[in-house]
């Protein structure tokens, strides 16, 4: 097989593995904004990463949810990917207007190539339950 084949072929997974995170997001962010009340959706639903979704939950403390979360072995962070492992809010949220005490309460979920649909509905119910219980 030569170079242009095989990127070719590349290209063609690409497009695929893109279609399968959007799904697994867009499924994702329709159960959340169904099932837990008083959520934001930060970014645009279009321009972003396909596999990529950032949500604040009004009145909870994003450490405290992530700490609950990975107690049910769920990986997720709190604001942007530049800003993991720091307690300040998401410089990249607070730069598209959200505001500082909102941005705090927000978790990232990032899917991969692993990911199914029945691991994006093991967390949503357990974040419909830690929500319920933060708030």
């Amino acid at each position: 097989m030569g170079l242009g084949k095989a990127i070719e072929i590349a290209q063609n997974d690409l497009v695929e593995y893109n279609k399968k995170l959007k799904i697994l997001r867009d499924y994702y962010l329709a159960n959340v904004e169904k099932n837990i009340p008083f959520i934001r959706i930060n970014g645009d639903l279009e321009n972003r990463l396909a596999g990529n979704a950032n949500v604040c939950f009004k009145g909870v403390d994003g450490p405290t949810l992530l700490q609950e979360l990975d107690k049910q072995g769920i990986c997720a962070s709190s604001g942007s990917a530049c800003s993991s492992g720091f307690l300040n809010p998401s410089h990249v949220l607070l730069a598209i207007g959200v505001p500082a005490n909102v941005a705090r309460s927000s978790l990232r979920v990032t899917f991969g190539r692993e990911n199914t649909i029945e691991d994006v509905d093991y967390l949503v119910d357990h974040l419909v339950r830690i929500v319920k219980k933060l708030r």
